[in-house]
C-alpha cells in the first residue's frame, strides 16, 4: 500500500493533510516577487507544523481508494508514521512523490518542497461574455398562455393594511380596559412590615467567613465549548514493564504518554488531549480506532 502517494493526493485535494506522529502538512501560497527584471508569478510550497486536530479524514481517503476498512487503513498509516520517524532519526529522508521530502533537523520534523513542484488551484467560474448575453437577450420572450389577472382579481393591499391596523387598535383598547378594571386586585396593599428588632432579636449569628468559604468551594459549571486538557486511556497492561515499553514506543511517534497504576495488576497508558467537552465522544472514538484499543476513557 503506497501511503506516501495517498498523502500527496490528499494534500493536493484539500491543501492540508494531518499525519499522526509527523504533524500537519499545509500548502502555503508565496506572493509574487520581482527579481529586478521581471515579475515572478506566485508559487506554492509545503510546510509542516507540529500537532494538529486528530481526525480520520486521511484514513477514510485511503480506505475508499484501496477498498479496505478504515481500521486497516489507520493501522497502515500508523506503521508508516513510525517507520518514517525511525528513518529520519537515522538521517534518512522520507519522500512524498512529486511534492518533496520529510527531513529531521534537531529533533524537529521539516518538509523540503521539490524545486519542480507546481500547484494550480481550481479555477473560479466567470460570468457570461457580452456575445452570449446579446444572444440570450435576442431570443423571443416567452409569454404565458394564461390571461393576465384583471384589476378585480388583484389584492387591495391598502385595505388589508387598514383592517390589520383596526384589529391592533381594538385589541389594545380591550387590554387597557381589562388592566384598568383589575389593577387594584392584581396589586394588593403590601403586608405590614415587622420591625427589624423583632425579626432579628433571636436570629442565630452566622460566621461570614464560613459562608464565603462555602460559596468559593462550589465549583463553577463546566463550559462545554471551552478547550480543556483531558487525560484519556489508550492502553491497559497487567505489568509495569509492558506499560513502560508501550510509552517508549509512543514517544518514537511524537506522542506524549504516561503510566498510571489503577491497582497492583492494572497499569494504564494515558495521553493528554486538549479539546472541548462536546468533542470528547468523537475524540475517544477516533483514538479507539487509531490505537486499536476499545477501552478508551477519560480519567481524572
Amino acid at each position: 500500500m503506497e501511503i506516501a502517494k495517498y498523502i500527496g493526493l490528499f494534500l493536493l485535494k484539500n491543501q492540508f493533510c494531518y499525519i499522526h506522529g509527523l504533524g500537519n502538512m499545509e500548502l502555503k501560497k508565496l506572493p509574487a516577487t520581482h527579481d529586478g527584471k521581471a515579475l515572478q508569478a506566485p508559487s506554492y510550497h509545503v510546510i509542516v507544523t507540529p500537532g494538529g486536530s486528530i481526525d480520520d479524514n486521511l484514513a477514510n481517503f485511503i480506505a475508499t481508494n484501496e477498498q479496505i476498512s478504515i481500521s486497516k487503513a489507520a493501522n497502515a498509516l500508523r506503521e508508516y508514521s513510525i517507520q518514517a520517524r525511525k528513518d529520519m532519526a537515522e538521517g534518512k529522508e522520507v519522500p512524498i512523490p512529486n511534492i518533496g521530502k520529510f527531513t529531521e533537523k534537531g529533533g524537529k520534523v521539516t518538509f523540503v518542497t521539490d524545486s519542480n513542484f507546481s500547484y494550480t488551484p481550481a479555477g473560479i467560474p466567470t460570468i457570461k461574455n457580452s456575445k452570449q448575453l446579446e444572444e440570450q437577450n435576442s431570443r423571443p420572450v416567452h409569454k404565458p398562455s394564461y390571461p393576465a389577472p384583471t384589476k378585480a382579481d388583484a389584492v387591495n393591499w391598502s385595505m388589508v393594511i387598514l383592517v390589520a391596523v383596526l384589529l391592533l387598535v381594538v385589541a389594545g383598547g380591550g387590554y387597557g380596559i381589562y388592566y384598568y378594571m383589575h389593577k387594584d386586585t392584581e396589586n394588593p396593599m403590601p403586608a405590614t412590615v415587622v420591625a427589624s428588632d423583632t425579626v432579628f432579636q433571636n436570629a442565630p449569628l452566622v460566621d461570614t467567613a464560613i459562608v464565603k468559604d462555602t460559596v468559593a468551594a462550589t465549583p463553577p459549571a463546566p463550559d462545554s465549548l471551552a478547550v480543556m486538557p483531558f487525560k484519556m486511556v489508550i492502553g491497559s497492561y497487567k505489568t509495569q514493564v509492558r506499560a513502560d515499553k508501550r510509552v517508549e514506543t509512543l514517544k518514537l511517534s511524537n506522542v506524549a504518554a504516561e503510566v498510571i497504576a489503577a491497582d497492583s495488576t492494572t497499569f494504564m497508558v494515558v495521553t493528554t488531549i486538549n479539546t472541548r467537552m462536546v468533542d470528547t465522544a468523537h475524540i475517544k472514538d477516533s483514538l479507539a480506532r487509531f490505537y486499536g484499543y476499545k477501552g478508551v476513557m477519560i480519567v481524572q
